[in-house]
């Protein structure tokens, strides 16, 4: 029998919603929606079905209209953070950002970001941290006021095969990360040892320590 795969929608916050899409059991990508007062931003685009089946469907059942989508940013080059965006860019008209050091492996990109500076997505205000070790132009996105830590691949904990570059850049971008007042932070993917994707408080702690120990005995 066929494995039929499941995407759901999971709301973080009253503006933030995170589209999970399955990839096999026990293992999914994310999108993350911010829906603002007049504008929406998004964070990655999974695959075109990701797009197609749940992030359009997602904006117009809140009532929203596809061309308030402004900004779609993507956190680095990998297909399941990619593959969605010319659904998206066809759709909504919106502007596709990413880090220069990704942007030639990502097509379209309208915007070309650096490491401090801002984007806005919804109503929220992000800087932008460049933190290779899994991409050269991997970003995390952390919004100061609330806490909020978007790192998507960045923290890859007991997925070593996704440190792709040498392990000590790597280990770099973690600990530039542990200096942050994160409150919530997002992954793309469940990773263990945490085993989820959304984790508050003390978790965020654990996660970021366990990941540079798994490192450093490569």
């Amino acid at each position: 029998m066929d494995y039929l795969i499941e995407m759901t929608v999971e709301k973080v916050a009253d503006d933030l919603y995170v589209v999970k899409h399955e990839m096999r059991p026990g293992w999914f990508c994310s999108v993350l929606v911010f829906f603002g007062e007049k504008q929406i931003g998004i964070v990655d685009s999974g695959f075109e079905e990701t797009a197609r089946d749940m992030i359009l469907p997602l904006i117009k059942e809140q009532g929203r209209r596809l061309d308030e989508v402004n900004l779609l940013v993507n956190t680095h080059r990998d297909g399941d953070h990619i593959k969605g965006n010319q659904v998206i860019k066809d759709q909504t008209g919106a502007t596709i950002a990413a880090h220069r050091l990704e942007a030639e492996a990502i097509p379209d990109v309208d915007q070309l970001l650096e490491d401090g500076e801002t984007v806005v997505l919804g109503d929220r205000s992000f800087k932008v941290i460049h933190t290779p070790g899994h991409r050269p132009g991997a970003i995390c996105l952390y919004e100061q006021d609330t806490g909020l830590l978007v790192t998507d691949d960045v923290v890859c904990g007991t997925r070593e095969d996704l440190i792709r570059m040498d392990k000590e850049i790597y280990i770099a971008s973690l600990k530039k990360l542990l200096t942050l007042e994160a409150e919530t932070m997002i992954m793309a993917h469940p990773f263990e040892p945490a085993g989820k994707n959304v984790l508050r408080g003390k978790e965020i702690e654990d996660m970021l320590k366990a990941s540079i120990e798994i490192a450093e005995k490569l």
